[in-house]
């Protein structure tokens, strides 16, 4: 079969999908969470590098002590802060230490479970912003085999 056929019916059959829950309204295209991402982010990051993040036990962060494959972390985080807009999660051992990046609206409740690589025993950072101020908590995880390793994420 031809390939290009075949890559415009599968084209075809997804926009038909999206167009249908546009109108059915279950997308809103204006308000995009990846785009509100992709332009907060940045500034996010900017604003946390000059920011002196106070430590909190707000934030809950679990996870296990001792990691037996470092390659798949499940990690669980609760967040009882008012008013949180941003989550990032990082790893300061890992080559690539931003694992995750959230931002919510408020009526979304700060807590998520997710797997994480580790490449090396090394400290699980959560940093949330709210009301404007960043704060932070960490989790230490061992790990004993596995991991991400440095070039594969």
């Amino acid at each position: 079969m031809n390939s290009a056929r075949r890559n415009i019916l599968r084209g075809s059959v997804s926009t038909a999908a999206l167009s249908v829950a546009v109108a059915a309204g279950l997308l809103r295209p204006s308000y995009s969470a990846a785009a509100s991402i992709k332009n907060n982010l940045p500034e996010v990051l900017r604003t946390l590098q000059h920011s002196n993040s106070t430590l909190s036990s707000a934030i809950q962060i679990k996870a296990p002590d001792i990691a037996v494959d470092g390659g798949a972390v499940f990690i669980d985080v609760v967040c009882v802060l008012p008013e949180v807009d941003t989550l990032l999660v990082y790893v300061d051992s890992n080559p690539q230490p931003l694992v995750a990046a959230f931002q919510m609206a408020p009526q979304v409740p700060p807590d998520f479970q997710m797997r994480i690589k580790l490449s090396q025993t090394g400290q699980i950072w959560v940093v949330a912003r709210s009301a404007g101020r960043f704060y932070k908590m960490s989790k230490a995880v061992k790990v004993t085999i596995g991991g991400c390793g440095v070039g594969l994420n």
